[in-house]
C-alpha cells in the first residue's frame, strides 16, 4: 500500500510541477542548492483592489528586469487560512548572494517605495529546500 501512495505523490509532485512549468524529471536536479525567497503582503484597508492587482502585476514585471531572478512568481492569496494576507511572491535565485543583488536594484528599490507604505503587514522567509534523500 505504501507503494502505492508514493506513486501517487510523485505523479501528484510531477502534475505541480509541470503547472509551473518545470518538468518534474529534471526538476530536483536543476532546482537543488537553489535559494527561495517568499513574501506575503497585507494591504492596508484603504487600498482598493484594483489598486493592489495593478502594484502587483508590475512587481511580477521584475522577473524581465532583474538578472539574478531565475523564476519569479507572484500571485493572489486563495486560501482560507491566509492569515489576511492577500498576495505572496516566491523568487528563485541560483544561490543566497543573489537575494541582495535583488533588494539593492533599483527596480526592486522603486517596487518597494510603491508598496511600502500602502502595506498593513507583510512577512519574508528564505530558504534552500531539504534534500529528502539526505538523512
Amino acid at each position: 500500500m505504501k507503494n502505492i501512495d508514493t506513486k501517487k505523490r510523485k505523479l501528484l509532485a510531477g502534475a505541480l510541477l509541470a503547472s509551473l512549468g518545470v518538468n518534474p524529471i529534471s526538476a530536483k536536479n536543476e532546482k537543488s542548492g537553489m535559494f527561495y525567497h517568499l513574501h506575503y503582503f497585507k494591504f492596508k484597508p484603504e487600498v482598493s483592489e484594483i489598486e493592489i492587482a495593478k502594484l502587483m502585476k508590475e512587481l511580477a514585471s521584475l522577473q524581465d528586469k532583474i538578472p539574478v531572478l531565475k523564476e519569479f512568481w507572484v500571485g493572489k492569496n486563495d486560501s482560507p487560512n491566509g492569515k489576511g494576507f492577500q498576495y505572496g511572491e516566491v523568487a528563485l535565485f541560483e544561490k543566497k548572494e543573489d537575494l541582495k543583488v535583488y533588494d539593492q536594484h533599483p527596480e526592486h528599490k522603486k517596487m518597494v517605495k510603491k508598496i511600502g507604505p500602502k502595506l498593513a503587514g507583510g512577512i519574508s522567509m528564505d530558504f534552500v529546500p531539504l534534500d529528502p534523500s539526505a538523512a
